[in-house]
């Protein structure tokens, strides 16, 4: 999200040196949106693979689609909404492609939920992309514990991304966390530093509890907020830097858990108030 106008306003051979990087980190998965960049990071991505044409077998994308923005292409009324409609889809999924320069995508996710999805439309969709081979798996992003299971007995959905930081943790109390896992999808953690700025509005309580664990653990704060995201069960860390030595970092934040009573001690400074 952050490769081009949305933040590091980097340059094809930039990305192309950064996915490098994150490919030798371990890291294979690049996700990505068609609005990313006001629709424009899709084709920056594209041209670092065309740039360097050995990622493309080593890459996997994942492509997200259903915001229509205000000054998205065709939203003549200017106002955001979300569009889950095969038809917009048809037309994001063909864009997707086109930007990327690629034939195929290893996921699709509907990337917001619309209150006029109809969930047997979309299967047929995706399914009929996938005997196509422009689609491999399928998941959803910010889908909450009711919404996911409306894919139920339709087409089975493998990933779910939402947003869950130490500071930002209702999918764990609202059901989003356990019901994702429950159909056997995994859990994508996105903004899991608070897009960065998490680290500035700390409370005095978690301030004290990270401190406490820098050193037992051998990791910074920033750190120890992404082991603890990445030490729940079924979950992975969608992270966010343009920077490979951050993303070094974070690999080996998230390489190991949090033993449980340090992760509970966490969530209850961040709380302010034990378990229930």
């Amino acid at each position: 999200m952050r490769f081009g106008e949305w933040g590091a306003r980097l340059s094809a051979h930039q990305v192309a040196d950064l996915l490098h990087a994150a490919l030798d980190e371990g890291i294979d998965t690049l996700d990505l949106a068609d609005i990313y960049g006001d629709h424009s990071t899709n084709g920056l991505v594209g041209e670092a693979l065309r740039v360097r044409p050995t990622l493309r077998s080593r890459i996997k994308l994942l492509a997200k689609a259903g915001i229509v923005m205000p000054q998205s292409p065709g939203n003549t009324r200017g106002v955001q909404h979300y569009n889950l409609s095969p038809e917009h889809l048809q037309q994001a999924l063909e864009s997707t492609l086109r930007d990327l320069g690629v034939e195929h995508v290893h996921t699709f996710m509907l990337h917001r939920f619309d209150q006029h999805l109809d969930p047997a439309a979309v299967a047929d969709w995706v399914r009929s992309e996938q005997s196509r081979g422009r689609i491999g798996q399928f998941g959803v992003s910010n889908f909450d514990a009711h919404a996911v299971g409306l894919f139920d007995g339709h087409l089975s959905v493998v990933a779910n991304q939402i947003e869950l930081s130490l500071t930002h943790s209702n999918a764990l109390e609202d059901g989003s966390h356990s019901a994702t896992r429950g159909r056997k999808a995994e859990v994508q953690a996105w903004s899991p530093l608070g897009g960065g700025g998490l680290l500035e509005y700390l409370g005095d309580d978690l301030e004290r509890a990270l401190q406490s664990m820098a050193h037992e653990f051998g990791l910074d704060r920033a750190g120890l907020l992404l082991r603890w995201v990445a030490s729940l069960p079924d979950t992975r860390v969608v992270l966010g830097s343009a920077k490979a030595e951050r993303l070094s970092q974070a690999v080996r934040a998230c390489s190991e858990p949090l033993p449980r009573d340090a992760w509970y001690a966490l969530w209850q400074a961040a709380r302010g108030h034990a378990a229930s």
